[in-house]
Order: structure tokens, then C-alpha cells, then sequence
């Protein structure tokens, strides 16, 4: 073998462990204040990501999906599925102009892209990984958009004590502009929401981290 192969394929070595130790896998397991559980698989690496959200609902069984890529220390959505008993309610799809949405029943609606968009799930992972938020956004839950120009966004650093364990617990808040409050919290050093909320007209949903799953 050369002394330039072997090169290459050392570099090609190196490059594939590096890839290896930045991508994140989590399948998280959160609790939710309305007694059903959501498992969410997160993955982050070679500049793409992915977020699958279970939720079992009587009488549904809920996925939201999305994905897209990662870069600068943002991730951009390109894809989002709102899937209810194997079959897709709801859509947004993206592309670097466009952006088309709706109830797969009905004709989708298309707009001109003027902001990044975010699911619900994208917005939280973006929070805790990356500690910002676009100045300008737009979240979707495939059916609707809501713009939110000039986000305001307040993050308050606190200690905590869980299970006689110390740690520096950061939330993060801001309304979007349909009003709708939206509250991530992490701990500091770590990469995936520790607590989830929206809350418009009195609507309240939490999701609380409960445990890693296989």
C-alpha cells in the first residue's frame, strides 16, 4: 500500500470517528399532564436531524415527524408530518422559496418563505441545543402558520435539586404571534429539553422528561 493511500484512508478514519462523536441519538421518554405518555427520537448528525414524536391518544395514535438539516447552529426544517393512525392528517414541506401546508384533504396552501419554520418539537430541540433562537420565525403545526416577527425570547438561570442532585436549570420563554406561551427547560451541559409547555386560551400542555428508553 502507499504512503498516500495509507494516508487517505487514515484521514477517511479519522473523519468518520469525528462524524461519530458529534452525532446525537436520544429516545426520550416524557410524562405530559394529560396522563399519556410521549416517546421522542431525536437525531442530530452529518448535518441532518430528525425528530419522531409518538403520542397515544384514545382512539389515535399520533406521530409528528420532522427533518431537515443543521448548520451554523440552526436547525432548518424542511419536512413536517402530522400522521395519525398510519395515515398523514397534515403536512408542511419547504423548500428554499416555498413553503406548502394544510390538511392532506384538502388543496395544500403554498407562501413564499420569508422565515424559518419550526414544529413545536424543532423549536424546543433548537432551544436546548443551540441556546437561541432566529430573531424572526414561523411554527406550524402542519395546518396553520403563525409568524413571529422579532421574537422576544426570556431565559431565566436557576439551581435545582432533583433526587438530591444539583443542577443549573435554564428556561427559556416567549409567545408567538397567535399568542400561543411557550416555555423549554434544560439543564446546563445538556442537549434535549428536560420540559416542554404551550398554553393559549387556557389550552395547557406539558411534556416532562421521565426517563431514556431503548
Amino acid at each position: 500500500m502507499s504512503f498516500f493511500k495509507k494516508i487517505a484512508l487514515s484521514f477517511f478514519a479519522i473523519s468518520s470517528l469525528i462524524s461519530t462523536a458529534w452525532a446525537e441519538d436520544f429516545n426520550i421518554k416524557y410524562s405530559s399532564n394529560y396522563l399519556m405518555p410521549a416517546y421522542v427520537h431525536f437525531k442530530n448528525g452529518s448535518g441532518q436531524y430528525s425528530i419522531q414524536s409518538k403520542i397515544n391518544v384514545p382512539l389515535y395514535n399520533i406521530v409528528f415527524s420532522a427533518k431537515g438539516t443543521e448548520r451554523n447552529g440552526q436547525f432548518n426544517m424542511l419536512s413536517y408530518r402530522d400522521t395519525r393512525n398510519g395515515k398523514t392528517y397534515a403536512l408542511a414541506e419547504i423548500d428554499s422559496s416555498t413553503v406548502k401546508y394544510g390538511k392532506v384533504k384538502e388543496p395544500l396552501k403554498q407562501e413564499a418563505l420569508t422565515m424559518p419554520t419550526f414544529d413545536l418539537f424543532t423549536t424546543a430541540f433548537q432551544l436546548s441545543y443551540y441556546d437561541q433562537l432566529p430573531t424572526s420565525f414561523q411554527t406550524t403545526n402542519g395546518k396553520k402558520l403563525y409568524p413571529t416577527p422579532n421574537v422576544k425570547l426570556n431565559k431565566v438561570q436557576k439551581t435545582v435539586k432533583v433526587k438530591g442532585q444539583t443542577y443549573q436549570e435554564i428556561t427559556y420563554s416567549f409567545k408567538t404571534s397567535d399568542q400561543k406561551a411557550i416555555t423549554v427547560k434544560k439543564y446546563v451541559g445538556e442537549k434535549f429539553p428536560r420540559y416542554i409547555s404551550y398554553n393559549r386560551d387556557g389550552d395547557n400542555y406539558e411534556l416532562t422528561f421521565d426517563s431514556f428508553v431503548k
